[in-house]
């Protein structure tokens, strides 16, 4: 089964260089780009929860659930684009914070880092 793995920016640029990041770590992954968590939510009735989500909050720091409310919904774990986020969400189960900005290695890091967890 090829891993699905969601990621919900509003910036397309960056969005589209994750995206490239993440099909050279892995080449069989579908990767799928969305602008909104309310848009990502809609398309994920019709495929399922996907194995990873990377996103960013649209407030600094994020709400308290907001992180709950996308991982829950979509995706069994999560990479969070934030720094102020780090010390709500490092200790949250299946969540890793990638600070910005960010390289290539620390995509790939944050991956094998929730790839160990699981």
């Amino acid at each position: 089964m090829r891993r699905k793995v969601v990621i919900v920016l509003d910036d397309v640029v960056v969005a589209l260089d994750l995206a490239q990041t993440l099909q050279d770590l892995d080449p069989s992954a579908d990767v799928v780009t969305f602008r909104s968590a309310a848009v990502a939510r809609e398309a994920a009735k019709g495929y399922g929860k996907a194995s990873l989500i990377i996103w960013q909050p649209r407030s600094d720091p994020p709400e308290d659930d907001s992180a709950a409310l996308v991982q829950c919904d979509l995706a069994e774990r999560s990479i969070l684009l934030s720094d102020a986020a780090e010390a709500v969400y490092d200790a949250a189960p299946h969540v890793v914070v990638l600070p910005r900005p960010f390289s290539a290695e620390m995509v790939e890091k944050a991956v094998s880092r929730l790839s160990a967890d699981h």
